[in-house]
């Protein structure tokens, strides 16, 4: 079986030879190329074609998330690893839909990002537990409140997109407009266009009238 080619991308320099000591001692993986951006990252993926992308989120010009898109359109057969300091849920839900197979901490046992960069190259899915735990609760509890919404929306014939019902529920929660643009991974000005045409289903003229209709009818708590 040949070794797994993995491509480090981090913009910190001791990080990435670090990383690259620790797999290069490793039987079974070959560390192909460091990236310290995400610019050099998709242009070193397109070259070399790796089997695993160990990818950090936080860097310069073009961030971890962006990468992971462009590497899943253009360069379907390598699969990504996270490797990062963020544990906000949000990273977490983007990078699973986006498609990374794994999502690791920075804090994690070497050994740790050994058998996940093993796991990854075969196509299995390895997450922090302590995250995905985190992250199942709160997709439980999005679609218990979808599923209130959506009673709710049925009986006043609201016909509220679930892109409009996410935003509703972070209007109940108290998020500005960047907060829930920076939640949702879309502008403010998609925040904007999609709370204009909630307010108009809704029959009501803001955001604090939104919410009171939601809370008063049981949908969301505030």
């Amino acid at each position: 079986m040949s070794d797994i080619r993995v491509l480090i991308v981090d913009d910190h320099p001791l990080l990435r030879q670090g990383l690259s000591r620790l797999l290069e001692l490793e039987g079974g993986i070959q560390v192909i190329g460091q990236a310290s951006n995400g610019v050099e990252a998709l242009r070193m993926t397109s070259q070399l074609n790796p089997d695993v992308l160990l990818l950090d989120i936080n860097m310069p010009g073009m961030n971890g998330i962006e990468v992971a898109k462009t590497v899943r359109e253009e360069n379907p057969e390598t699969e990504i690893l996270v490797l990062t300091i963020h544990d906000n849920e949000s990273y977490v839900n983007e990078m699973i839909r986006i498609g990374a197979k794994g999502y690791l901490l920075k804090d994690a046992e070497p050994r740790e990002v050994v058998q996940a960069i093993k796991k990854v190259a075969q196509g299995e899915a390895v997450y922090s537990s302590d995250l995905m735990e985190r992250v199942m609760e709160r997709y439980h509890h999005m679609e218990v409140q979808y599923s209130r919404l959506q009673s709710a929306a049925a009986i006043h014939d609201l016909d509220l997109t679930n892109r409009e019902l996410e935003i509703l529920q972070y209007i109940c929660e108290g998020l500005s407009n960047k907060e829930i643009a920076n939640a949702l991974f879309i502008s403010e000005k998609t925040v904007k266009n999609h709370i204009t045409s909630l307010l108009r289903k809704l029959e009501v003229d803001d955001r604090t009238q939104a919410a009171v209709f939601a809370v008063s009818r049981g949908i969301f708590s505030s």
